[in-house]
């Protein structure tokens, strides 16, 4: 079909507007496109595409199908008809798509990737066998290997999350994927892991509050109560109404046997967080220095003041 330079301007026009997050305005053309040409193949896949940033996945699989029915092997709309498919949990005409492209390009990522991320979501024993074979292929792909490891992590999957998320800082480094990688260290029991990886973070982005607060619980898990308590300050310099911060601050002044402190911070959490103050009385009784109050009236009042005074 013979474009005219009307067309292949509008054409460009939608596509910039789509590449610039103007989806309202994409979907404008493209409508108008359609309006002169409904079936041309090529604008019904622009079309499938503006349905999927619109977060209408019924109407993206629509159109690519549309699409389809002209160029039944076209790489880039079968994916486009795959990722519509997944976004509604038809994995299984997903799956059969996104294979489709990959077999069509093996070398297309975005076949891949998304053929990968359906087999973990569907069949999760076949994760660490899809994972090596990521790996091993397109291994410089940072934000993909984001992905798969956000899905591992939330299937449970958290040693095969650890691989993926840190191929993922080694080729896209971030302080959010930093934190990830660091909690998924940390729920496995790798303190040391997981302060590093926090350590990082904050190297990229020493402002992340985020950052010193898991910074802190690492090395509180790990027995540091001194450094844990000077992570717990930073983050309350940049978050003050962090309440667990403050709880944790005094749990770790507590162990250092600097009980005053300790309280004052317990006053500032309750302040912040009220439903705080079972775990805090709980917390007073224990470690090497501690107090039993048997009025807890009494205590919250007296903890509530110390806060109210510290601040």
């Amino acid at each position: 079909m013979q474009w005219d330079n009307d067309r292949v301007q509008a054409f460009t026009r939608a596509l910039k507007a789509l590449a610039g997050g103007d989806t309202e305005s994409a979907a404008e053309i493209v409508q108008g496109l359609l309006r002169r040409w409904p079936e041309d193949p090529s604008t019904c896949q622009l079309m499938a595409a503006v349905a999927l940033r619109k977060m209408d996945p019924a109407a993206a699989e629509r159109w690519a199908l549309a699409s389809l029915t002209a160029r039944p092997d076209h790489c880039a709309t079968l994916i486009l008809a795959a990722q519509a498919a997944r976004a509604m949990g038809n994995l299984s005409a997903a799956l059969l798509r996104f294979q489709r492209a990959a077999e069509l390009d093996p070398r297309r990522p975005e076949a891949a990737f998304g053929a990968g991320a359906v087999l973990i979501q569907r069949d999760p024993p076949e994760a660490g066998a899809v994972l090596d074979d990521l790996l091993r292929r397109f291994a410089d792909h940072g934000a993909e290997f984001a992905e798969i490891g956000s899905l591992l992590e939330q299937g449970g999957q958290r040693e095969l999350a650890v691989r993926a998320y840190a191929n993922a800082t080694r080729v896209h480094p971030s302080a959010t994927l930093y934190l990830r990688l660091g909690s998924v260290l940390q729920s496995l029991g790798h303190r040391d892991q997981a302060v590093t990886s926090y350590q990082s973070a904050l190297q990229l982005d020493p402002a992340s509050f985020e950052a010193w607060f898991k910074l802190g619980l690492a090395l509180q898990d790990g027995r540091r109560p001194d450094r844990a308590a000077v992570a717990y300050r930073r983050a309350l310099s940049l978050r003050p109404d962090l309440a667990e911060a403050e709880v944790n601050l005094g749990v770790a002044l507590q162990d250092l046997g600097d009980l005053a402190a300790a309280k004052q911070a317990y006053g500032r959490a309750i302040e912040l967080m009220p439903a705080a103050f079972g775990r805090i009385a709980q917390a007073l009784t224990t470690a090497p220095k501690g107090e039993l109050w048997m009025d807890l009236g009494a205590l919250h009042a007296h903890l509530s003041e110390l806060g109210r005074l510290s601040r």
